[in-house]
């Protein structure tokens, strides 16, 4: 599934695989990828340095739960990418999202991506989501992403 490339994979191979880019590129790694069935492990280390820390909140900084969810979908499409050989088309879009955020994610934490492709009626993909930090889960649920027809 990965082809030449070999687990795990780092920033510049997220790079490579995804069309975004800081500071809205939100995978530092993918730590596994499986076949049966297609599903994919990655993080990202919440730095404290992150400028939306500033804003959200001064005196008591929090990870956006929007951003964990972004995090969700590009680590949905690193997968997508993965199983068809090469990088993540641009036009893939998050198209629905049912998740359930459960706990505060803060600066300095590692937070794990754990995403499983459940099934695609094209042009819409559906998958199985969830993230943690320190083994806690931290958002839960199901995000569809949709293949943008081109323009």
């Amino acid at each position: 599934m990965t082809g030449a490339l070999s687990l795990p994979l780092d920033r510049e191979a997220v790079l490579a695989l995804l069309p975004h880019r800081p500071p809205l590129l939100l995978v530092d790694g993918v730590d596994d990828v499986r076949t049966d069935p297609p599903s994919l492990r990655a993080h990202l280390h919440v730095s404290p340095d992150e400028p939306v820390l500033r804003g959200h909140f001064p005196d008591r900084p929090v990870w956006p739960g929007v951003y964990t969810i972004e995090g969700l979908a590009q680590a949905c499409a690193l997968l997508a990418a993965l199983r068809s050989g090469g990088p993540a088309p641009p036009g893939v879009l998050l198209g629905g999202v049912e998740v359930k955020l459960t706990a505060p994610v803060l600066p300095g934490d590692r937070l794990e991506y754990h995403v499983a492709w459940t099934h695609s009626v094209l042009p819409v993909h559906r998958f199985s989501v969830s993230a943690e930090v320190r083994r806690r889960t931290v958002a839960r649920g199901t995000l569809l992403l949709v293949e943008a027809p081109p323009s």
